[in-house]
């Protein structure tokens, strides 16, 4: 016993022995050649440092300066750090394995092309490396800062780590996605089934000279992002050949997005975007609870808010607009939306499903909207989407609407439009199927027809449609009116219009005929007729009614009738210089004559129309005219017209959408009898 006394005090004293020495060596300039011989000694690779720092008043900590590794067998890149510190865990010194309570490696580079190290089982409860940089394909960083918690390194497992964790980095690039001055803070739990595995307390990075930040966790069992908050500050998208929709969804497929997506909340301010059809500048959106993949009529309780100084879509530009939308299962609540645009104002709130748009109101005031070109085929594409429009309020005031489109121009002034109750599309068939709606303007003109406060009053009960007022004072003289009714829930819709006019201008008769004459006065019109309106093939062949009309003050108005003559044969008019004068005959010609003319007489049954001879008779100038249409056949239009004037004969016919003159003689005895001229009309 005495001799196992004296022989275990003689081994502490040497190992005391022996760590006096190595303690007091550390000391020395020999320092650096003993850690690096023990570095040798215990890894696979060639050390070399440059000096050794260590201070027996803080004797677990030991620091290398300047280290260099390089392979042996020269299969992968050198590892060199500037500074490599250690801070070794006292309390863990009899267990297996190097362990330490810190790491810290400064200045280390390494890319995809460095190898794996082949390191001894370490473990340290805190990994740091600063001025740390990383190139792979995937992913770089550049001068960053790394913190892991809970780093170990077995020879069977490999690296992993667990718990806290932290990144600065000024660039890191991820996937072709270029992020700077990159901050996280997070949390990971590799062992965890219940619970989020990543957990990111806070984010931020600066992309397109905007600044990210937000929370988030990753479920990486069920592949689920749960993003937090998330905010957008200054993002300027522009279109480019770098940002477009292929370059989002190149980038979208190549990110490789989790399955399921969870936005608490996301707030993008102060942003503009600028692509083809949509622009925005300096908006502020807001979403909340959204679900991604599920589409919007797939949402629990979602909500998104937008405003923004100006928004152009398309061609409209709305200044100032505010959106307010909640999102539930089939259901979008339009809490409120508003616009400064088309030089006036828009207000809007209700509710849409995936068949039916429910507006509470509709408010537009003082807006100048020139339609463009295509509207009628832009609101049949956007109401297509619905079986059903409803609005409860309709509120049109002193506003401007103008068509400029060739053959159907027209422009409301100063128009007024008041409705409740509206159904205006019912299972997919429009109308107004209920409610109450009025309209009237202070200046109106179709084509060049002016009209004066016209008005037009009409009312709906369960699909039973009735025109109850439509009232036309025309700029000059004369007044139209009419009333009518139609059934939309019958078969077929069936419908019945009477209109009459007192001193209707004559000028209107030429356009509805498409016939260049320039007739002055007045006309009164009694028009009866009915059919069947659910579709244009119905109403072709169900068409019937009749037309009486009695012309008065008639006048050829402004215009020779060698001009008229050359119109309607299709002959050149001959041009005069500015220095030609007038004779007296031809300054008599100018002046308005005259024009004495039959009754106009009208008929329709099934579809087909009957123009009786309308007869015009002045000062040796004689013209017929007469015609039938054919609603059901798609060239069904003859129109035949027979005029003299003195020595002059014509005979021209409409055939469809073609015109020819079928005999012309001059004062010359020459005459034509075959068709001397054909062209669409």
């Amino acid at each position: 016993m005495r001799l196992a006394g004296k022989l275990s005090a003689t081994v502490i004293v040497l190992l005391l022995l022996c760590l006096t020495i190595v303690l007091a060596l550390l000391h020395t300039r020999h320092a650096s050649s003993m850690v690096t011989y023990a570095l040798n000694t215990f890894s696979p690779y060639s050390v070399t440092a440059n000096a050794v720092s260590y201070h027996i008043t803080d004797p677990w900590h030991l620091t290398v300066s300047d280290i260099h590794f390089k392979d042996q067998h020269q299969k992968s890149e050198n590892l060199n750090a500037k500074v490599l510190q250690l801070w070794f865990s006292p309390g863990k010194l009899l267990k297996p394995g190097w362990h330490f309570d810190t790491i810290l490696i400064d200045g280390l580079s390494l890319s995809a092309n460095t190898e794996q190290p082949l390191l001894p089982e370490l473990y340290t409860d805190r990994l740091a490396l600063t001025n740390f940089n990383w190139h792979s394909a995937q992913l770089s960083l550049e001068n960053s800062k790394l913190q892991l918690d809970n780093w170990q390194n077995r020879p069977d497992s490999g690296q992993t780590f667990s718990g806290d964790f932290q990144l600065a980095a000024d660039l890191l690039v991820w996937q072709g996605i270029k992020l700077n001055e990159v901050l996280l803070d997070g949390d990971y739990k590799p062992n965890s089934d219940t619970q989020p595995q990543w957990t990111l307390y806070g984010f931020s990075f600066d992309w397109q000279q905007a600044n990210f930040n937000g929370q988030a966790e990753y479920i990486e069992q069920d592949d689920a992002l749960i993003l937090h908050q998330l905010t957008v500050s200054d993002l300027k998208l522009h279109h480019s050949e770098s940002l477009n929709s292929q370059w989002l969804e190149q980038q979208t497929r190549s990110l490789q997005l989790p399955q399921t997506i969870e936005i608490h909340r996301l707030d993008i301010l102060d942003s503009s975007f600028e692509q083809p059809q949509l622009s925005l500048n300096h908006a502020n959106l807001s979403l909340q609870n959204w679900h991604w993949p599920a589409d919007h009529w797939h949402q629990q309780d979602a909500r998104f808010s937008l405003s923004a100084d100006s928004l152009r879509w398309h061609d409209t530009v709305m200044d100032a607009p505010l959106a307010e939308l909640a999102f539930s299962p089939k259901q979008i609540v339009i809490e409120g939306a508003s616009a400064k645009a088309l030089e006036g104002y828009v207000q809007t709130d209700g509710t849409l499903t995936p068949n039916t748009l429910a507006l509470n109101q509709l408010t537009l005031n003082s807006i100048k909207w020139f339609l463009p070109e295509n509207w009628p085929d832009l609101i049949k594409k956007t109401s297509q989407h619905f079986d059903n429009i409803q609005l409860a309020a309709l509120d049109i005031g002193y506003a401007q609407v103008t068509d400029t489109a060739p053959g159907r121009h027209f422009q409301f002034s100063d128009l007024n439009v008041s409705g409740h109750d509206l159904l205006l599309k019912h299972e997919g068939q429009a109308g107004l199927w209920q409610g109450e709606l009025t309209a009237s303007s202070g200046f109106a003109s179709i084509k060049t027809v002016s009209m004066v406060e016209p008005i037009i009053t009409m009312r709906s009960q369960e699909g039973q449609w009735q025109l109850s007022e439509l009232i036309v004072p025309f700029k000059n003289s004369g007044l139209l009116s009419a009333n009518g009714k139609i059934n939309l829930q019958q078969e077929g819709q069936p419908w019945q219009l009477e209109l009459t006019t007192d001193s209707m201008p004559v000028s209107v008769l030429p356009q509805w005929l498409n016939l260049p004459l320039p007739l002055g006065g007045n006309m009164d019109i009694e028009l009866t007729a009915n059919g069947l309106g659910q579709h244009a093939t119905s109403l072709a062949y169900s068409l019937e009614g009749e037309l009486k009309g009695q012309f008065r003050q008639l006048q050829l108005s402004q215009q020779k009738t060698k001009q008229i003559w050359q119109q309607w044969s299709g002959s050149k008019t001959e041009q005069h210089s500015g220095k030609d004068t007038m004779s007296k005959t031809d300054i008599e010609e100018t002046k308005p004559f005259s024009v004495s003319a039959n009754q106009l007489h009208v008929q329709a049954e099934r579809g087909k129309i009957k123009l009786a001879p309308i007869s015009l008779q002045s000062r040796g100038f004689t013209a017929t005219l007469q015609g039938n249409w054919d609603l059901a056949k798609p060239n069904g239009k003859q129109v035949k017209l027979q005029a003299t004037q003195g020595c002059l004969q014509l005979e021209k016919e409409w055939r469809g959408n073609q015109k020819q003159v079928l005999q012309s003689s001059s004062c010359d005895g020459n005459n034509i009898k075959v068709p001397v001229k054909t062209d669409a009309s």
